[in-house]
């Protein structure tokens, strides 16, 4: 319990008065286990192929030029050239030169997982929509704020497409509305 005590020079004698005790906390030292932070290391780097891979899709005739890779490079927290990145995974990106400028593409098998991993997210929308359904049919009015809904979407497993994909799809069975 803090009390005010009558005067500024009271509180300040006070103060002085009161001897303080420092607490240091330190966590005990533990060596890295060096399996688990290569397998960290990889799967950063996957993620940041993946989320390279989705830029290059949405370009025109998915295909980007390197300078605009370099500047999405930077949001995705790294540091050097994006041609350096690029040219280290010639089993995703094709680098070429056209017209003085570098410009990258998917390669062949990347694109076969690409069209492989659409099959999938198609073949469980079904799946998908059954759930949320079943997850409207618990919720007070049988609805749900989709912000809120977007916070536990990972746990139900949908994706972050999921409003666009599946709502529209399946209009006779859900409604979106403010």
């Amino acid at each position: 319990m803090v009390r005010v005590l009558g005067s500024s020079t009271a509180i300040q004698h006070h103060a002085k008065s009161i001897p303080l005790l420092i607490r240091r906390f330190s966590l005990p030292s533990t060596r890295k286990d060096p399996d688990l932070e290569s397998a960290l290391s990889r799967n950063k780097r996957w993620i940041v192929n993946s989320r390279l891979k989705n830029i290059i899709l949405r370009c025109p005739n998915q295909v980007a030029p390197v300078k605009f890779l370099q500047k999405k490079f930077k949001t995705l927290d790294l540091q050097g050239k994006a041609l350096n990145w690029l040219k280290k995974y010639p089993c995703c990106f094709d680098v070429y030169l056209e017209e003085d400028e570098y410009y990258c593409r998917l390669t062949k098998p990347m694109m076969a997982l690409v069209e492989e991993e659409e099959l999938v997210k198609e073949a469980q929308e079904p799946v998908l929509a059954d759930r949320l359904a079943k997850l409207l049919m618990m919720s007070v009015g049988q609805r749900l704020n989709v912000v809120k809904l977007n916070e536990l979407k990972r746990s139900f497993g949908f994706g972050d497409d999921y409003v666009v994909r599946i709502v529209p799809k399946y209009a006779d069975v859900f409604r979106s509305g403010e």
